[in-house]
């Protein structure tokens, strides 16, 4: 049967540093693709955060102002130029290398934002400063301020996400949301915001879960078939996460929530975070002033 379902069992370690045996199981036989626990793990940058740097030990406001002051420079200002996306970049690889980031899974989580701003930069690809497109097409004279605009666009997104990023990998989401209410954001959205995440963190288990169960009993079936499946599978989904979210919203009243998240302060504003603030500012004044 454990050879079937592809089902063995393994120590595993978790970070309080306890280590316990448990079984472990991988549809390796239906589909390579699942390599998937039983339990919950943190998603991709909660583990991002455990990477221990000079970064990561700063004061979460810190690199959420320094974010935000990046991002409002480079969105409120024309496109920019080759040598001031260059600089951008390297001021952001240069924090990335002092947070210690694998620089292959930063850059294609900051590409997702790209597939919603590529049909954005398609129609201002078609907006000309005047004229018509008949006579060369989108490769006439007359389509150059559209491919600035689409440029502009598509650069813009990228290194704001770039920049929102590098600042959410290298801080953990408590102190990410503790951070927001320091710097008066209001409670009721900072809560929402954790709500977010963690319902979020849920269905996601739920996912795997089923397509691990589905994996397992019907390894065969066919295309018509898996989309009727799925199908159900998607409605009994929805409920058992409501049905989760219910459980986990009981134990949170049962340990005393009211309605505020508890704020831990671990730490405080130094040489560190004023020198990386300046830096984002004087970043900020080199694209704007260029």
């Amino acid at each position: 049967m454990h050879d079937t379902l592809g089902l063995h069992e393994h120590e595993h370690e978790h970070a309080d540093g306890t280590v316990h045996a448990h079984e472990h199981h991988h549809a390796r036989r239906f589909d390579p693709a699942f390599r998937l626990h039983d339990h919950t793990h943190p998603d991709a940058f909660e583990t991002l955060a455990d990477i221990s740097s000079p970064a990561s030990r700063m004061d979460a406001r810190a690199k959420l102002v320094a974010a935000l002051v990046l991002v409002l420079a480079v969105v409120v200002t024309p496109p920019l130029r080759i040598a001031e996306l260059l600089f951008v970049l390297g001021s952001l690889g240069a924090y990335a290398l002092l947070a210690r980031l694998p620089l292959k899974r930063v850059l294609a989580r900051s590409a997702g934002v790209l597939p919603f701003a590529l049909p954005l930069a398609l129609v201002a690809l078609f907006q000309t400063s005047g004229g018509s497109l008949n006579a060369g097409g989108i490769f006439g004279p007359e389509a150059a301020s559209g491919w600035a605009a689409a440029y502009g666009l598509l650069s813009k997104a990228w290194l704001s996400a770039l920049t929102v990023t590098l600042a959410v990998a290298t801080t953990e989401p408590a102190e990410l949301l503790a951070a927001l209410r320091r710097l008066g954001v209001p409670d009721v959205m900072t809560t929402v915001l954790a709500f977010v995440a963690r319902y979020s963190s849920a269905l996601a288990d739920e996912v795997r879960s089923m397509r691990v169960a589905l994996a397992s009993r019907a390894p065969r079936l066919r295309r018509v078939q898996l989309a009727r499946l799925y199908g159900h599978l998607a409605g009994a989904m929805v409920l058992r996460a409501f049905e989760r979210g219910e459980r986990i919203h009981a134990a949170m009243l049962c340990r005393g929530f009211d309605g505020t998240l508890p704020v831990r302060r671990t730490t405080r504003l130094g040489l560190s975070e004023a020198l990386l603030v300046l830096c984002a500012t004087l970043s900020a004044a080199v694209i704007a002033l260029y």
